[in-house]
């Protein structure tokens, strides 16, 4: 792999001694808090994405990690770049899919850990365009998304497993290769691969239009105590070449000892309440997979039920999160089957519910037994996890209910007011809900 040559200090002295204040870090504490609510405001009411990972990891078929979990001989991986041809890639098709399902916004990684780079990079020969395809991936997606009228952002590696400046026990030569601790780059090595970093983000930050949110992909926990990769040098630059961006917080593995970041990003789960950092509620967003892996893995046929992935998108929703959901196309550049089949479900209840995701929230209300509540100013949301045993009993809610209707059928559901009071708290509504059923919402409209 040829890469441009430089050192870390050249890149701190360029942001030194371009003169840029950028809006994000001007000024006190507040104001920067305040831009960040600017720059999120679409993020928050868009609340479901769709993340792509996608490489030539996907030829071996076995996850996004196969170079690291995998025994290959030197440059056998690598050379998985010489055969990469997905003649079936069709961006346009992926971002109806998206658009259908009530995706708002997409996220295609640029580069993962192998450092195989999706993009027409300047700066090393490994990439996409010197593939069979030789064709710009990320600028295809771009465009295609941006047809659609979605948000666009892009993942990027912050680790590259093929450079000898970077070293972690999360790599190959540790997991696949047995070594119990990574060898030591020297000054000259790490310099090299801090400036590829910088200069790869630096590239896609200015030539492929504009960019609405950069995923930043990972500090490892080895490396939690220190500032591995520049953070406040790329940082600024980011925000320099692009002032609307959000960025994710995976610059630091700890969040409260450094610089606040613009959104959070908890990983395959739905956490039990909004997230803090600092003392104070912040954007967020969870990544989550179909099956068991980002990237495509040909025997992993362990789809999620399209319930499931419902469940977890309003539990999201329900405290102030985003859901990044993951597909991981085919090496021919395909979208599987099982994911095709969860995404046309989502949009079929997109269809009937979408009003109870897109631009909503958590709810002051405590919702009843198997249930969650999303709410957008008067109008709360219902959304039943599981079919209920009979009626459903709503806390808080009496007298304070104007309408009720099943979004499914566009029928009112009835408020149970003649029977069944003895034991029922005097806040406590009881509603008619025995045709429910998982993944139905109730429309509630407040007084």
């Amino acid at each position: 792999m040829k890469v441009r040559l430089g050192t870390i200090i050249a890149v701190v002295a360029m942001c030194i001694t371009c003169g840029v204040e950028t809006a994000v870090f001007a000024g006190n504490d507040l104001a920067r808090n305040i831009v960040r609510g600017e720059k999120c405001a679409w993020f928050k009411d868009a609340r479901f994405g769709m993340f792509i990972h996608w490489g030539i990891y996907s030829i071996p078929g076995n996850g996004e990690w196969s170079y690291a979990v995998d025994k290959y001989a030197p440059g056998e991986y690598e050379a998985n770049a010489n055969i990469f041809n997905p003649t079936n890639y069709n961006p346009r098709e992926w971002a109806k899919l998206a658009k259908a399902a009530g995706m708002k916004y997409a996220v295609l990684t640029s580069r993962h850990h192998d450092g195989f780079c999706m993009f027409d990079s300047r700066f090393t020969d490994y990439k996409i365009t010197n593939s069979p395809y030789g064709r710009d991936a990320v600028r295809e997606f771009l465009e295609a998304f941006r047809a659609e009228g979605l948000k666009v952002g892009l993942y990027h590696s912050l680790p590259d497993w093929t450079h000898p400046g970077y070293a972690d026990t999360e790599s190959p030569e540790c997991i696949a290769g047995g070594r119990k601790e990574p060898h030591v780059p020297t000054p000259e090595q790490y310099a090299s691969f801090t400036n590829l970093v910088y200069n790869h983000i630096n590239q896609l930050t200015t030539e492929y239009g504009k960019l609405d949110l950069l995923f930043l992909d990972y500090t490892s926990r080895t490396k939690a105590d220190i500032d591995y990769f520049g953070r406040d040098a790329i940082l600024e630059m980011v925000y320099r070449n692009q002032p609307g961006i959000i960025v994710n917080d995976r610059l630091a593995y700890f969040k409260d000892n450094c610089r606040d970041f613009d959104y959070y990003t908890p990983e395959i789960c739905v956490p039990n309440q909004p997230q803090q950092v600092k003392g104070r509620e912040v954007a967020w967003e969870t990544c989550a997979t179909m099956n068991d892996n980002w990237g495509y893995c040909r025997a992993d046929e362990n789809w999620k039920t399209s319930e499931a992935v419902i469940a977890g998108l309003v539990g999201c929703v329900s405290k102030n999160g985003n859901l990044l959901l993951n597909v991981g196309p085919t090496e021919k550049g395909s979208i599987p089957a099982g994911a095709v089949n969860i995404l046309k479900a989502l949009a079929d209840w997109y269809a009937v519910n979408g009003e109870s995701v897109t631009g909503c929230g958590k709810s002051e209300f405590t919702p009843p037994h198997g249930c969650v509540y999303t709410q957008r100013g008067q109008t709360l949301y219902c959304h039943f996890l599981q079919s209920p045993l009979g009626d459903t009993i709503l806390p808080q809610l009496k007298g304070k209910i104007e309408k009720t209707v099943l979004l499914r059928t566009g029928e009112p559901v009835e408020l149970i007011d003649h029977w069944g009071f003895e034991l029922l708290k005097p806040d406590e509504q009881r509603i008619r809900t025995r045709a429910i059923r998982p993944g139905d919402v109730v429309k509630i409209e407040l007084k």
